[in-house]
């Protein structure tokens, strides 16, 4: 954050020398940036202190709610830059005084680009969506950095030809193209989770092949029900058990199987909860079994 604050406060200066959309454009993603990095840093506080009788599951929604925000607010910034830059289309001028905007996005490339790296392996250690969104906010601002130097460098060098101009927007089309696609990132995987979205395939396949190594450990398979919450996945397991087996037996048995989803999800890096659900050798409603 404290390198954001300064990277934006050094973008505002060189903008104000210069009349380069690229620039300006990429001040509106440092910005961004910053706001992103603030709700980042808001919502991991407020999960480390969410009280665990109120919120039994954490605050994991909280995560892909915060995702959406930051989707929505870059959305509002893509509309002011765009419009800027298809203004400088229709009314090309030559790019002057970029000389600080130059050393400011050398900055930001090499900064977002070491911030990239760092955010990248926390998202892996915590399974955070806001980590990884972060890591994807550093990777976009670090390519649309370096765009917005190399059109800049050319566009303040050879100024005296006529087309050149046009290379200013061109660059600011390129962040802002970036920045959709960040937007398109965040909002797929946001929407996915608030909806209760299953585990990807490869974390079924770990379920059943569980199941087939335990089949001697209950009677009757029902519904496998998956779900994102967060960065934990949850799993919970339909199951019916021989009418002649003691709790114990049951018990052990459920012990048993869950030990081993986990397992199989500890060894891939990811995190589960894991739930069985007994299923009735009658009419009756099914209940939770463990």
């Amino acid at each position: 954050m404290i390198f954001t604050i300064v990277l934006f406060s050094l973008y505002v200066v060189a903008a104000s020398f210069t009349n380069s959309a690229a620039i300006f454009t990429d001040l509106l993603a440092t910005s961004f940036d910053l706001t992103a990095l603030t709700a980042c840093w808001l919502v991991l506080r407020l999960s480390s202190r969410a009280n665990p009788g109120r919120f039994a599951y954490g605050l994991g929604k909280l995560e892909n709610l915060a995702e959406m925000m930051i989707a929505v607010l870059q959305t509002i910034l893509v509309i002011i830059a765009s419009t800027r830059a298809v203004a400088l289309v229709l009314d090309p001028q030559p790019v002057e005084g970029a000389g600080a905007g130059l050393v400011v996005a050398a900055l930001a490339v090499a900064g977002n680009a070491y911030f990239n790296r760092k955010a990248l392996r926390l998202a892996r250690e915590t399974k955070s969506p806001v980590l990884e969104a972060q890591a994807r906010v550093h990777l976009v601002s670090a390519t649309a950095s370096l765009s917005v130097f190399i059109g800049t460098m050319i566009t303040s060098t050879f100024h005296t030809i006529e087309w050149i101009a046009y290379l200013d927007p061109l660059a600011s089309f390129v962040v802002i193209s970036f920045m959709v696609y960040n937007i398109w990132a965040m909002l797929s995987n946001s929407v996915g989770s608030l909806l209760d979205q299953a585990i990807g395939e490869a974390g079924q396949l770990r379920i059943l092949r569980v199941l087939t190594k335990h089949f001697n450990d209950f009677d009757e398979l029902g519904d496998i029900r998956t779900r994102q919450l967060g960065g934990k996945m949850m799993v919970e397991l339909h199951l019916g058990f021989e009418n002649d087996w003691s709790v114990e037996q049951a018990r052990q048995a459920v012990g048993r199987l869950t030990k081993a989803v986990k397992k199989e999800f500890t060894d891939a890096g990811d995190e589960v909860d894991v739930a069985v659900v007994l299923l009735p050798a009658g009419p009756a409603d099914e209940t939770a079994y463990a």
